[in-house]
């Protein structure tokens, strides 16, 4: 049990703080469920203080797995456990088939500098190489034909989901807004004829002055250039070991300038 603050104000609630989140969204779904309506649900697991219920730490303890792993792998046990009950209490109010449900994280896994964690991706949590940012999204609306299950092997990220969560509720765009994001609805649909090529920049340096060309990645369907020094092919090199920026230089050139143009975009004026 803790407190928590909702709308500002102090509440003491019972429970898992996951559980209290999805209990708290289970409520807010099944009270509006005649109307439509937007959950965003976060949740502060997994992630440190490694606290949780001995329900779902101990399995992995009596595996031989040690604290505060069993803990961490506990936490990701009642997310799955909490995802499926949302998912319940959808069927059971007959808001499956037309609710838009998307799972997603925010970044690489903290504990993923073991190789186990990460799939053979490099770095982790915080890294501009691809254990720091390429991470699971699923999309799911049977009733919008998105269903069934195929993987979108084009470059994608959150900047896409507000145009693409615009496109599939038939709303009109904000008037004078420009979207850094592409709707997805074709790769949804899976209409992959006209996908157009992009760069795609992600950059963690979380300082208050940041600095041109740290801890950054330039990204393509193939193509990944770090920190303007160092390039890899994805599709030939997933595990990002191999530094071919000699080899091809017109690409270097492409990205550093698509990073140019990026960087003028956003930085401080």
């Amino acid at each position: 049990d803790d407190t928590y603050y909702r709308n500002g104000k102090p509440e003491k609630l019972k429970g898992y703080c996951t559980d209290v989140w999805f209990s708290e969204a289970i409520k807010f779904i099944k009270a509006n469920k005649n109307r439509p309506f937007f959950c965003y649900l976060s949740t502060n697991a997994a992630h440190g203080p490694f606290l949780v219920p001995e329900k779902y730490s101990g399995f992995y303890k009596e595996k031989g797995v040690s604290s505060p792993l069993a803990e961490f792998y506990g936490m990701i046990t009642n997310i799955d456990e909490n995802i499926r009950s949302l998912r319940g209490k959808l069927d059971e109010l007959g808001l499956s088939d037309n609710t838009i449900l998307i799972f997603m994280t925010d970044n690489g896994s903290g504990p993923g500098r073991r190789p186990e964690y990460n799939a053979g991706m490099r770095g982790a949590k915080g890294s501009q190489y691809e254990g720091g940012h390429r991470v699971p999204c699923f999309i799911y609306w049977p009733d919008g034909s998105i269903a069934g299950g195929w993987d979108v092997n084009h470059i994608t990220a959150h900047i896409d989901l507000l145009p693409t969560l615009i496109n599939l509720c038939g709303l009109s765009n904000i008037p004078d807004v420009k979207f850094d994001g592409m709707s997805l609805v074709p790769l949804l649909k899976a209409d992959k004829q006209n996908w157009p090529e992009r760069t795609i920049i992600t950059d963690s340096q979380r300082l208050d002055h940041p600095l041109k060309w740290r801890r950054s990645a330039v990204m393509t369907d193939r193509w990944r250039l770090i920190n303007g020094e160092k390039l890899y092919d994805i599709k030939a090199d997933p595990g990002q070991k191999k530094n071919i920026i000699d080899k091809y230089p017109q690409v270097v050139k492409k990205l550093r300038q698509d990073y140019d143009k990026w960087w003028d975009d956003v930085k401080i004026s």
